[in-house]
């Protein structure tokens, strides 16, 4: 089996069909379930998933494999694409429906949530598809870099430690922001769950 970055050569050098098929495929499910952990609709995951393959193919002359490995630059493009459809106007005509599937107990790990003395529903609401929405909306009015953190922390079940490495952010910098964050979606999505 060829690695990556022979099939990434072929397409740089080549303009290879097969070796991008084969990229494709080799990423195109996991792509796909990092999108839709975010987005909550089988379609609209495709149709993301599409055009982060579409940036990525379009981008790969660029890709340095010194400066990233390629999992790692695909899944900042998906991010990034993610990003970006939480802070379209499109994304705010489409109505999400039934129960969110994927984002798990991964984002509020360690008992770490406990620090914020937030309660369980939060956490119910964050796995929720109904309110993936919500939370995203509130995620996305901050920066990118912001944003970035809460999506490696949630979708990537990274650990603070490990987000503050490949950020290149003091860990207190990484878990502040974090917590910010997650203040600010309990009390705009939560508040109108409390009981």
């Amino acid at each position: 089996m060829q690695s990556d970055n022979q099939l990434i050569k072929k397409i740089q050098r080549k303009r290879d069909r097969e070796a991008a098929n084969l990229l494709v495929e080799r990423y195109y499910r996991e792509i796909y379930a990092f999108a839709f952990r975010q987005v909550g609709e089988k379609e609209l995951a495709m149709d993301l998933t599409q055009e982060i393959f579409i940036t990525i193919l379009q981008a790969i002359s660029s890709f340095d494999a010194q400066k990233a490995g390629f999992r790692t630059w695909a899944y900042r493009i998906a991010a990034n694409k993610i990003t970006d459809y939480y802070r379209s106007l499109a994304h705010r005509s489409r109505e999400i429906e039934g129960p969110f599937a994927g984002a798990g107990d991964s984002c509020f790990a360690d008992g770490e949530i406990d620090k914020l003395h937030l309660n369980q529903d939060v956490e119910k609401l964050v796995i929720q598809r109904e309110t993936i929405r919500q939370v995203m909306e509130v995620v996305a009015s901050y920066d990118r870099e912001w944003m970035q953190i809460f999506q490696k922390k949630c979708f990537f079940e990274m650990t603070f430690q490990e987000i503050s490495e490949e950020m290149g952010l003091p860990v207190n910098t990484v878990k502040t922001r974090f917590y910010k964050m997650v203040k600010r979606v309990r009390e705009n999505v939560a508040g109108g769950y409390d009981s």
